[in-house]
């Protein structure tokens, strides 16, 4: 796990009160008691902070499991660092 990762299983457990272990890749978000909308909207700002970036709301809608919110995360983190780098 790189430090993007952790950083966004931080936010998602802190903000949902997801113990640590608890957190899989393969965790279906809806299955997470805590993730009720806008406690969404609150890790998905924490996150757009954090990491300097913007999720598209459209790409909110396809998000099924805690895996797939981070690897949307660790792209559009990556994105930004390429164009910091320019």
């Amino acid at each position: 796990m790189n430090d993007v990762s952790r950083e966004v299983y931080r936010i998602v457990g802190e903000t949902l009160r997801v113990p640590p272990g608890e957190l899989r890749p393969d965790l279906p978000i809806r299955a997470i008691p805590n993730a009720e909308s806008i406690k969404m909207l609150t890790v998905i700002l924490k996150v757009e902070k954090q990491f300097d970036v913007e999720i598209p709301d459209e790409a909110t809608f396809g998000i099924e499991t805690v895996g797939q919110f981070d690897e949307l995360v660790q792209m559009l983190a990556a994105e930004r660092a390429a164009a910091n780098a320019r």
